[in-house]
C-alpha cells in the first residue's frame, strides 16, 4: 500500500506542475501577459521623476569642474620638471644662398631636358 500512496503523489506533483504550465501559456495567449505564481513588485520611487534627459545637474558639474581644475594644476605642476629632462629642439636650417642657387639651375636643366624630350616625340 505505501508504494501506491508514493505513486499517487508523484502524480499529483505532476498534475499540479501541468497545471501551471497550462494556466501560464493560457496567459500568454490571451496577451495580458499574467503569469501565475508570480508577483509583480515594483520598486519603490524616491522622490518624483527625473525630468532632465541627458543634461548635466549643477552638482555634477560642479563637481566636473572641480576634478579639472584639480588635474590641470597637477599637469602644470609636473611640466616645468619634463620640460627641463627633454632635450631643445634643435632649429630647423635652411638653404645658404649659393646652395639654393646651385639646385635652382640643375632644376633648370632638368626641365629643359624634360621639355626637349617632350616636344621630339
Amino acid at each position: 500500500m505505501d508504494g501506491i500512496k508514493e505513486v499517487v503523489a508523484r502524480l499529483e506533483e505532476q498534475k499540479t506542475a501541468i497545471d501551471k504550465a497550462l494556466e501560464a501559456l493560457r496567459g500568454i495567449e490571451s496577451g495580458d501577459g499574467y503569469q501565475p505564481g508570480v508577483e509583480v513588485v515594483e520598486a519603490p520611487r524616491h522622490g518624483p521623476p527625473a525630468k532632465r534627459k541627458g543634461h548635466m545637474t549643477p552638482e555634477g558639474k560642479k563637481r566636473l569642474i572641480a576634478a579639472l581644475k584639480k588635474r590641470w594644476a597637477a599637469k602644470k605642476a609636473a611640466a616645468p620638471m619634463e620640460a627641463a629632462a627633454e632635450a631643445p629642439a634643435t632649429k630647423k636650417r635652411g638653404f645658404s644662398k649659393t646652395t639654393r642657387k646651385r639646385l635652382a639651375e640643375a632644376m633648370r636643366k632638368r626641365w629643359a631636358v624634360k621639355r626637349a624630350g617632350s616636344a621630339a616625340r
